[in-house]
Parts: C-alpha cells; structure tokens; sequence
C-alpha cells in the first residue's frame, strides 16, 4: 500500500474510532468498534484485545474480531506462560515476522490452525500503568513497518483512556444507585463492597466503623475475607499505623507492599491471608470521620490515581448512605417510641 494511501486510511480510521467512543460508554461496545475498524478497514486480519487480571496474573479476553469460537475459546493466557506478553506488559511494543515459530507464544499451534502469521502486540496503557494488550494478526507475512506501529500505539492509547474511563464511569453510577436503594446498613455496605472489590479487581475489602470512644474500628461488612482473618482480634487506632494516619489526615493511603512495611496492627494475620497490597480510604461524612474502607490486594500493586479517586468517590457515597441508615434507624426507634406511648394513652383513656 502506497505512503499516501496508506496515511488517508490511518486519519479515517482514528477519526471513526474517536467519533464511535464519544458517542458510547459501554466498554464492551467501545472495544468492539476499535478492531472492527482495525481490521476491516486497514486490511488485517483479526485483533484481540485482553485486559490484565491482576489478581490472577492472567490476561482476559474482552474482545475479538476475526478469529474463530475455537480459537478464542483455547484458554486463558497465563502471563507467568507467555514471555511475549510479560515483554508487552514491561511497556514494549513488539512485532513477530511468524508466531508460529517463537517459543514465548503459548498456544503456537492453535495460532496455525487459525491461519495467523504476523503479529503485532501493544501495550494498552493508562498514564504509567499497563491494564492489557492490544493483539493484531496478519493471514500472511507482514513487515510492520514503523508508521503502522506508530499508528497502532496511538489507537491503543486512545482506547485505553477510553475503556478506563466509560469502566469507572459505569461502575459508579452502578453503585450509587445500588447503595441507594435500600436504608438498611448491613445490606448498603456489603452492596458497596461487592461491587468495589468487583470492579477493581482486588481480593477483598472491609469497612470499619469507630466506636463510640473513637478508639477501635469495628467490623461492618466484609467480603473476600476469611472469617479466621475477620476474627483476628480487635483492631485499636492507636496501634494500627495505617488508620490512624487515614483518620488523622482524611485521605486515601496506598501500601504496595505490605512485607516492606509496618503499617498494620495484625501483619502475620494479613501475610497468612494472602493480602500484600492495601488502599485505605476514610468514611467521612462532613468533617466528621465515621470509619474506614479497605481493599486488599493479594499481589504487589500501585493503585493509579484514576482507581483511588474512583474507590474515594464511593466511599464518600458509602459515607452519606452510612449517614442515612443511621438516621432511617433514629427515626424507626423514635416511631416505635411514639407508637407505644399512643397505645398507652389509648389504655389509659379507654380504662381510666
């Protein structure tokens, strides 16, 4: 393909795949457009793209065009399995003249049954941190040359930005509306956690509310948790480095790696857990701090900005809804209160 022509084709397809993400904010459907238009219109012949498990260490399918069921249905990829999506993953862009014949591909011969030949793998990155890849395959040899990867990398860039951010957008309003629709507190927490620890890919989380002394945290709702874990005894402010500093301050702290750190009142617990990253969010409503949110991670990472300002955001509603319930309860009490003097007085009147 001609220089020119082949630069006419780059500007319509980024232009396509610019109008099709603002006009959506599924994920699905925004994944979905951009190989469609990879493929068909710059003449490949199928694309992937897969987004990191972190917890798993495995890269999931999200999307796919051009390839058969039985191909996208030959199993997970094991990045531990893979060493060309490990490079990927460091932030690499790498080209294969034929997969085929490169030991670091996992599933060699499912890719020659498919008739995929060439390959090209990018990173698809949010500011500094990788979330997936971006596979694309060629039916014949193919040189990709340097303004085909150029272009490639800018596609996926754009996409990454745009699959984080209809993600969480999502999720949010997900959630709020959950944590909205009931006033009972056990069921808003637990809502609130499933759908936290869901959506970011963690472990597990817990919230924890101060007592009435505001010198221990008292265990509200947990989920991905061990009850041998949740019972590990009492969890005191003035001997938990983590919360106190979350209380003192009222904002979000982050432990890549809690064995490089003493930060927990219970660190053997967490290690026998499992549990090696940790953010740690307040529960703050006004000025008034009410407790603590916690998500664990049982690998070693760095929540982004993006992924605490999305995990702040819910625990503020969290906050709010914890606010609420509380009051829902004041009134039910004050109800039932004004229910038994009434009765009393109508004993009185009727007997008097």
């Amino acid at each position: 393909m001609a220089k020119g022509t082949w630069l006419q084709k780059e500007i319509g397809v980024l232009y396509e795949i610019i109008w099709e993400i603002n006009s959506r904010l599924s994920r699905q459907e925004i994944l979905e457009v951009m190989l469609e238009r990879l493929v068909s219109e710059l003449e490949y012949k199928a694309a992937t793209i897969r987004l990191l498990d972190q917890e798993k260490q495995e890269l999931s399918l999200m999307a796919a065009y051009g390839l058969s069921q039985e191909y996208l249905t030959k199993g997970p990829v094991d990045v531990a399995k893979s060493g060309i999506d490990q490079r990927v993953l460091a932030g690499e862009q790498i080209a294969l003249k034929s997969v085929s014949e490169l030991a670091g591909f996992q599933y060699t011969e499912a890719a020659q049954r498919e008739g995929l030949v060439s390959m090209l793998a990018t990173p698809l990155r949010v500011s500094e941190r990788l979330i997936g890849v971006l596979h694309l395959y060629t039916g014949e040899t193919h040189r990709f040359s340097e303004e085909e990867k150029g272009f490639i990398n800018a596609v996926a860039n754009l996409g990454s930005q745009a699959i984080q951010h209809s993600h969480l957008l999502n999720a949010f309003r997900s959630i709020a509306h959950q944590v909205n629709s009931s006033l009972e507190l056990k069921e808003v927490l637990t809502t609130l956690l499933v759908e936290m620890v869901k959506e970011l890919n963690v472990k597990g989380g817990s919230i924890r509310l101060l007592g009435q002394r505001r010198e221990t945290l008292h265990l509200a709702a947990a989920c991905g948790l061990s009850e041998t874990y949740l019972q590990k005894g009492v969890v005191k402010v003035a001997q938990s480095p983590i919360d106190q500093l979350v209380l003192e301050k009222g904002e979000p702290v982050t432990i890549a790696d809690l064995v490089e750190t003493a930060s927990l009142q219970y660190p053997e617990e967490a290690s026998r857990e499992g549990i090696r990253s940790l953010l740690v969010l307040p529960l703050q409503v006004r000025e008034t701090k009410v407790g603590v949110l916690r998500l664990y991670s049982g690998q070693v990472r760095r929540f982004s900005e993006e992924e605490t300002a999305f995990a702040r955001a819910v625990a503020d509603i969290g906050a709010v809804a914890i606010e609420n319930a509380k009051l829902h309860e004041a009134l039910k009490q004050r109800l039932e209160e004004l229910k038994e003097e009434a009765d009393g007085w109508y004993r009185f009147l009727a007997f008097g």
